[in-house]
């Protein structure tokens, strides 16, 4: 690894540099690193670069004391319990809506669950997919955007007209529920 004094110093001087050096000399370890805790190498390519980002725009390198690398394995660390913690709280909140919307037993209306799944497949099939990734499987939009190969924007754009349809075909009330059930981002 780079020497943690000089990659502080470059980062005062020429911070593209500096950037292109802390890269070179952290990035792999620390994907390493937030793999093992994560077990998902994408996702653990993510935190790296959120962290790096955070440390760049941010500027922690003018106030750093202490050791570089021991501030990057924290920030990676500390970036991997958020993910995984937010993970699991989307998990649970979309076990319980799941719970709420299917389970008939417990009291759930079939009717206005029948009438939501008719709504949504009235929607153009890009569209139904991305609401259902987004909604009913809790992916993040930059997830859905990666996996269907198109912008972020697009991902965004096409959740907004999904959503503006779905008020139009539903009553004030059903419309509503939807929101709260999908969790609207």
């Amino acid at each position: 690894m780079g020497n943690n004094e000089e990659i502080l110093l470059l980062f005062r001087k020429n911070e593209q540099q500096g950037f292109r050096l802390l890269y070179a000399s952290f990035y792999d370890p620390l994907i390493l690193f937030a793999t093992q805790l994560l077990g998902d190498a994408e996702e653990a390519a993510d935190v790296v670069q959120e962290c790096f980002v955070d440390f760049w725009a941010n500027r922690r390198f003018n106030s750093l004391r202490g050791s570089l690398e021991h501030y990057l394995y924290s920030a990676v660390k500390h970036g991997c319990l958020n993910y995984l913690r937010n993970t699991r709280r989307r998990e649970d909140k979309h076990d319980v809506i799941r719970e709420e919307l299917y389970d008939e037993e417990e009291g759930g209306d079939p009717e206005l669950v029948e009438k939501l799944y008719r709504s949504m497949e009235s929607l153009p099939e890009e569209r139904r997919r991305i609401l259902h990734m987004v909604c009913m499987e809790g992916m993040k939009y930059q997830e859905v955007a990666a996996q269907l190969g198109v912008s972020i924007n697009t991902v965004k754009t096409q959740m907004g007209r999904s959503l503006q349809f779905l008020r139009k075909a539903l009553k004030t009330d059903d419309y509503l529920t939807l929101l709260f059930f999908l969790g609207k981002k």
